[in-house]
């Protein structure tokens, strides 16, 4: 495939691209259009990759164009190929200019506001004309990113990716979970409260976690609360928090200050301990970015102070 798609002027990423958005969007004109250039050009590229291969890539008709069985054949190795190429690509990019680029970060949602309010100005004032993405989501959503190149790395808890395959992660910072509520709550005066207890009483959190997570071999009981408001705002939490009989699942550190003048308060729960294992998470294989490692330096550096 690879010495087919090798052309004259036409790198070979633009031949890939081609292939797939002509079987994406069913013609030439409505690719050509996607893709920014004239059906021409297209309709040569192809042309040219079919001359190539001595085999057509797709059947013209007047209700657009089908692939071939060859080309069905081909399609996910010229997907994977496209994206050795960016691959190849984006790491040269990366060795010519260092201090350039773009940095694109997956923010687990317990620890998002952690980690950008203590590192990212660090990181913008050392590095001003790198490009920041910040994304946060599900585990799910951030694993799938990883797996096709749409995040240079992920930080969150690591405990809802270990199932994942072809991830690896390297931890930056525990930081202890409690359960927090109001001064005055119902629960405040008891000691060892059951977790069943809990059920009684709304439960909000930035996040939820994945089913595998290993907390759940420790804790069963905790599988059966079902969070009632789940948001990653934690100073939206913090205000239904206090405002009513709310258990809200947080880093102590999140709300340190509030804990220090006692409007907030953690419950003392029979046997329960949590902790983020908060990490850098990254796909297995590929090259780590010197954008990603300054950021990573820069976690490694400021979240100690965070425990």
């Amino acid at each position: 495939i690879s010495a087919c798609l090798v052309g004259s002027e036409m790198c070979i990423r633009d031949r890939l691209k081609h292939l797939m958005a002509i079987h994406q969007h069913g013609s030439i004109h409505r690719a050509a259009e996607a893709l920014y250039i004239t059906q021409p050009a297209l309709t040569r590229s192809l042309g040219n990759l079919e001359e190539a291969f001595g085999v057509r890539l797709f059947d013209r008709s007047k209700s657009g164009m089908q692939a071939t069985d060859f080309y069905l054949k081909i399609r996910d190795r010229c997907a994977h190929l496209l994206l050795e190429v960016e691959e190849l690509e984006r790491e040269a990019g990366l060795y010519r200019n260092l201090e350039s680029g773009k940095l694109s970060i997956g923010m687990g949602r317990a620890s998002r506001e952690l980690i950008l309010c203590t590192v990212l100005p660090k990181f913008v004032k050392q590095h001003p004309h790198i490009q920041v993405q910040i994304r946060e989501g599900v585990s799910e959503e951030l694993a799938y990113g990883l797996t096709n190149c749409s995040y240079d790395l992920v930080i969150a808890g690591v405990g809802s990716y270990r199932h994942f395959e072809g991830l690896i992660w390297q931890e930056l910072q525990r930081l202890r979970i409690s359960l927090v509520v109001r001064s005055g709550h119902p629960l405040t005066q008891q000691q060892g409260i059951p977790l069943t207890e809990l059920m009684n009483f709304p439960l909000v959190s930035a996040t939820e976690l994945s089913p595998s997570h290993p907390v759940y071999k420790r804790h069963p009981a905790l599988a059966e609360l079902n969070i009632s408001v789940l948001c990653s705002d934690f100073h939206v939490l913090k205000q239904i928090t206090l405002e009513t009989d709310a258990v809200m699942v947080a880093p102590e550190r999140q709300f340190q200050a509030e804990l220090d003048e006692g409007s907030l308060v953690i419950l003392d729960i029979a046997g329960l301990e949590l902790m983020i294992e908060l990490c850098a998470i990254e796909l297995a294989g590929r090259s780590r970015s010197p954008a990603a490692q300054r950021f990573i330096e820069l976690c490694q550096e400021l979240l100690p102070t965070l425990a």
